[in-house]
């Protein structure tokens, strides 16, 4: 029952947080988060919005509370790769965002940081290669909405 009414308040957060009203977001997640504590996605969720406000201590505090309930929570580690990044804690970001990609192959921001944390410390092939990999999914995935789009004009 408590699950259910966190996920409900968390829903609502994302609604705002997607049109950037972080404080409305952040509202929301901190309900759902009083409601159940160990929600992992709500911990996610709640860190994105944070990072995205320009909190990133905050935002890797939570994406590690995250990550503590739930290790395979892939956007958790995306997040907190963004965080170290903003942090400048370049080697952490990249240890993090390589985390974050084996565990979901298709996180588009996972090979981004990846790729941006590798040019920082001047290992620029390797940047490529994890550029390219960003650039492929975010085609593929332009391909996959723009598809869904043309099925649901029908």
């Amino acid at each position: 029952m408590a699950l259910k009414e966190a996920v409900e308040m968390a829903k609502k957060g994302l609604s705002y947080a997607k049109r950037t009203k972080y404080k409305e977001a952040l509202a929301y997640y901190n309900k759902a988060l009083t409601i159940d504590p160990n929600y992992a996605e709500g911990l996610f969720l709640r860190a994105a919005a944070l990072i995205e406000s320009g909190r990133y201590k905050e935002g890797l505090l939570d994406c590690d509370k995250a990550i503590a309930i739930n290790q395979n929570l892939s956007e958790a580690w995306s997040k907190k790769a963004l965080a170290l990044f903003y942090l400048e804690r370049i080697e952490d970001a990249l240890a993090a965002s390589t985390r974050a990609s084996t565990l979901n192959a298709n996180d588009v921001t996972a090979w981004y940081i990846k790729g941006v944390c590798l040019d920082e410390m001047g290992r620029s092939d390797e940047a490529q290669e994890a550029y390219g990999k960003s650039l492929e999914l975010e085609i593929i995935l332009d391909m996959h909405a723009d598809a869904k789009k043309i099925r649901q004009q029908r």
